[in-house]
């Protein structure tokens, strides 16, 4: 996964929408809406919701991708775990983050052995450590969610890349104040 192109993708089509014209976005303000995605994954999980790929690849044979998206992937674990990535990845655009000089992070975490809600605290709480810097914290976050989403048994590029593709014809800030 090339983090630098993911970056400046998603942080172009974030502008394009207006999620930072005039908007208030500090640090904080970014992580708190990377949290507000945590908590729909865990939500979608607590539904039992996840993504249908199979239905997804032959809806988009015949029809048009964005409707295919919201009936089959739309809101599910999988989708929720793209947008916690994409807010990331947007943010890291914002700043300027060579992805080529960030060291990926000596991280373990044994994601079997803890629950949705467990493993999603312990992405919350390594956003939030404030003594070390964001960009580690960034680096740590995106490892955590790939390495998270290979145990849940999905790619979570191609989740990535749907998501944006679908964001890219929606309306301004999706809809929503920020």
């Amino acid at each position: 996964m090339n983090l630098n192109e993911l970056s400046k993708r998603a942080h172009q089509n974030a502008v394009s929408h207006g999620f930072w014209d005039g908007q208030k976005t500090t640090r904080e303000h970014c992580l708190m809406l990377i949290v507000t995605e945590i908590s729909e994954m865990v939500e979608a999980d607590r539904h039992d919701k996840h993504a249908d790929l199979a239905l997804f690849d032959y809806a988009i044979k015949d029809g048009e991708f964005n409707d295919a998206f919201k009936l089959h992937v739309k809101d599910s674990v999988e989708d929720e775990c793209a947008d916690i990535a994409i807010r990331l990845l947007d943010m890291s655009g914002a700043m300027g983050i060579d992805f080529t000089h960030v060291k990926t992070p000596d991280y373990y975490r044994d994601f079997g052995r803890f629950s949705m809600t467990e493993n999603a605290f312990a992405l919350v709480k390594g956003l939030a450590k404030e003594n070390i810097s964001i960009i580690k914290r960034i680096a740590f976050a995106l490892q955590f969610l790939l390495d998270w989403s290979n145990v849940l048994g999905f790619n979570l590029e191609r989740h990535i890349d749907m998501k944006m593709r679908y964001n890219e014809h929606r309306g301004v800030r999706h809809g929503k104040k920020y």
